[in-house]
């Protein structure tokens, strides 16, 4: 098997391109074997896999900051943290835990 090495940067970089990916596999102007909705499939398909390793907290974090776009703050106030360094941390973790889980399946 060849090595993978997965980054938390990797999955952000996935996680931001999620809500932008459901549009386009939607746009009715795109042929369905474009190769934009295929990417875009892909990407969908990746976060559909990763959730299902999050817990129900960590999986609203990642929607509210990736797919909302909310701020720290913003995601501290909806969930209950007292600030904005306790949602950030929750999300790092939450990241760094779906590269981890990605790079072991891939072992």
């Amino acid at each position: 098997m060849i090595p993978v090495h997965v980054t938390p940067s990797f999955v952000e970089s996935v996680l931001s391109a999620y809500p932008f990916a459901l549009l386009i596999i939607q746009d009715k102007n795109l042929v369905d074997d474009s190769e934009l909705k295929e990417i875009s499939r892909l990407i969908v398909r990746f976060y559909d896999q990763w959730e299902m390793d999050l817990d129900l907290l960590e999986k609203e974090a990642i929607e509210l900051r990736y797919f909302e776009r909310k701020s720290f703050s913003d995601i501290a106030a909806e969930l209950g943290y007292e600030n904005h360094s306790s949602a950030k941390r929750l999300i790092d973790h939450s990241v760094k835990r779906i590269a981890d889980s990605i790079q072991k399946s891939y072992k």
